[in-house]
């Protein structure tokens, strides 16, 4: 299932199979954060966003398998991440045998597209099987809005956890700069007091040597 219209999706496969003898595999993937942010986030987000979206996929599975149990449908949930979604579900389409694939289509800007491809379009044309591709509302119109406030949650949550991540990041980072110059300040002092205190002892030894010379200039004297 995809992001938007993964629920069209569920409903067209769970309208059309055989309850009896069909198997349901629930499949969702998530795109890897670096594909899209690795050259912008810090390792951090990176794993942050990671995180958060590995439970946005749970939830989702948890959610479609639970009506797939209320409809009497023997099914399987999988999820996984990638670089390229499309290439992971054709991999599992051979592994599992699967027959038919049924997939939604997300809407993305160009700039994600360029970068992640298209999944759906990608699976049309390389899973070892019939894929069929829903892009219109099939069953219920209660579901596509239970849905969809799933998907506002979630991506809400995402964004909190991420701002909290950033907020922790720049918190860390303002310890750090200041913990460093308080040791350059400290380093600048012990240098200043180093350097005024081999003035002092310098001035001492010069103090003495003048004192040698004088006192060696007066014994001439006295001896002539």
């Amino acid at each position: 299932s995809t992001q938007s219209t993964g629920s069209y999706a569920f409903n067209y496969a769970t309208e059309y199979m055989d309850k009896v003898h069909d198997h349901l595999y629930l499949f969702n993937v998530h795109d890897e954060p670096t594909v899209v942010y690795g050259g912008y986030a810090t390792p951090e987000l990176i794993q942050s966003l990671h995180d958060v979206e590995e439970k946005r996929s749970k939830k989702i599975l948890v959610h479609y398998g639970h009506k797939a149990k209320e409809l009497g449908v023997k099914y399987t949930m999988m999820k996984g991440s990638a670089s390229n979604a499309g290439e992971l579900i054709c991999k599992a389409v051979k592994q599992y045998h699967i027959n038919n694939v049924v997939t939604g289509r997300r809407e993305m800007g160009e700039v994600k597209r360029f970068f992640v491809g298209s999944t759906s379009k990608y699976i049309v044309e390389n899973a070892d099987c019939n894929v069929i591709v829903v892009k219109i509302p099939v069953g219920p119109e209660e579901e596509h809005t239970e849905k969809s406030k799933i998907i506002q949650a979630e991506e809400s949550e995402r964004i909190r956890r991420l701002v909290e991540v950033e907020e922790e990041h720049k918190k860390d980072e303002a310890e750090r700069k200041a913990i460093l110059e308080k040791v350059k300040a400290d380093e600048e002092r012990e240098r200043a007091e180093r350097i005024a205190d081999e003035a002092h002892h310098s001035k001492e030894r010069i103090d003495k040597l003048i004192h040698v010379f004088t006192f060696q200039e007066e014994l001439k004297k006295k001896v002539h």
